[in-house]
């Protein structure tokens, strides 16, 4: 039997406008509306409870209206299912009530032949690396530890200091002189004790500081953007290394970008600089001329920006995870413009496997660039 114990997913209300016509969902985009003159879907939508099970509702149909067939209700059901309002009730599953939230919310984007509870599941059992715990990865991990990801493995070597205190909101005056991964970790075990959390105190200047890190690991969030541009080319080259997908995150003046790797699927970082270098006459001159002035800027962080760069981060990573729905930075970047909260996302690159020297078959010598990613002395 196709359908068990179906039922209209309890996040849209249900409402008549009407005796012709109701309507199922109440926000603007995923509100269905239906002209239903005798009366058969409205009842058949209030049937669907989640309590009665499907021969019951077959029934209860048939008791009301008993010209329809079996087929007639199955494909009422269906109809409904296409338009993404039913889910199965599962009454045997549960979830700990902190996560119930979060699977009404992955309902969304569920129908009935699928299992709501697996995306909760999925990050229930996922191993992130968490490279930064600045601006953007101490709200990172303060968001992971709302979604319960089974581990957290922290890198960072820095200490709190009062000017972290503005946008580095995990972190209290009392934490000041502190290490950011001792009160991090500290942190996430009052929030959720379920997160095994492990630290590292490490800088991270060269590939296989990254690589010793990975064991273990499911997925890569980069956090940290110093030095410029060279970081994340290291970052790039560990994950591209061992196979692991990395989800990189930066914020500018008044406006933050996303982009995600996924090895030997998407373009790596080093394909975007080929990408740069093959179509953008200006993009070498610019990138010698930012460096060549070392240019070394104050902070520059409004926190209700930062809060919408590391939520991207962090969704980013579950849709890659889980794939709830589609990802929005694979090969290309995802940015956040904080002053007026639109995004966008810009040409996709490709992935170069005759070219790229990280994750193809490339010469590094064959491109200018990447000799003017080696550090000024």
């Amino acid at each position: 039997m196709k359908y068990k114990h179906p039922r209209i997913k309890p996040i849209y209300p249900v409402y008549q406008l009407n005796k012709k016509q109701f309507r199922v969902g109440a926000q603007l985009g995923i509100t269905t509306e239906f002209d239903d003159e005798e009366g058969q879907f409205w009842t058949l939508a209030n049937l669907l409870d989640g309590v009665r099970s499907f021969s019951e509702v077959v029934v209860g149909m048939k008791l009301k209206y008993p010209e329809l067939t079996f087929k007639d209700i199955e494909k009422g059901i269906d109809f409904l299912n296409e338009e993404g309002l039913i889910e199965e009730t599962f009454p045997r599953k549960s979830v700990e009530d902190r996560y119930i939230a979060n699977v009404n919310y992955f309902s969304r984007y569920c129908k009935a032949e699928d299992d709501r509870f697996e995306i909760q599941d999925k990050i229930n059992n996922l191993n992130i690396l968490l490279l930064g715990l600045g601006g953007g990865g101490s709200n990172i991990v303060t968001l992971l530890a709302g979604l319960g990801p089974k581990m957290i493995r922290m890198v960072d070597y820095d200490r709190v200091e009062s000017s972290n205190l503005g946008r580095q909101l995990l972190y209290r005056e009392a934490d000041v002189g502190e290490k950011k991964t001792a009160v991090a970790k500290r942190a996430i075990n009052e929030m959720n004790s379920g997160i095994k959390v492990e630290i590292v105190d490490k800088k991270i200047v060269d590939v296989n500081d990254v690589v010793e890190l990975t064991e273990g690991i499911d997925i890569v969030i980069c956090a940290i953007d110093e030095p410029p541009f060279i970081i994340h080319r290291i970052v790039n080259e560990a994950i591209v290394k061992v196979g692991l997908p990395c989800v990189f995150g930066a914020s500018q003046v008044s406006r933050g970008r996303v982009y995600t790797v996924i090895p030997q699927k998407t373009g790596c970082f080093d394909c975007m600089n080929l990408n740069f270098s093959k179509n953008d006459p200006k993009f070498i001159e610019q990138f010698v001329g930012f460096r060549n002035i070392q240019f070394n800027p104050p902070s520059i962080a409004y926190g209700p920006g930062i809060f919408q760069l590391t939520a991207s981060i962090v969704d980013e990573l579950i849709r890659v995870v889980t794939g709830y729905t589609e990802p929005k930075s694979l090969g290309t970047q995802y940015e956040i413009n904080y002053e007026d909260g639109n995004s966008f996302t810009h040409k996709t690159w490709p992935r170069f496997e005759d070219d790229c020297p990280t994750c193809g078959k490339g010469d590094v010598s064959q491109w200018e660039i990447f000799q003017y990613y080696q550090e000024k002395k």
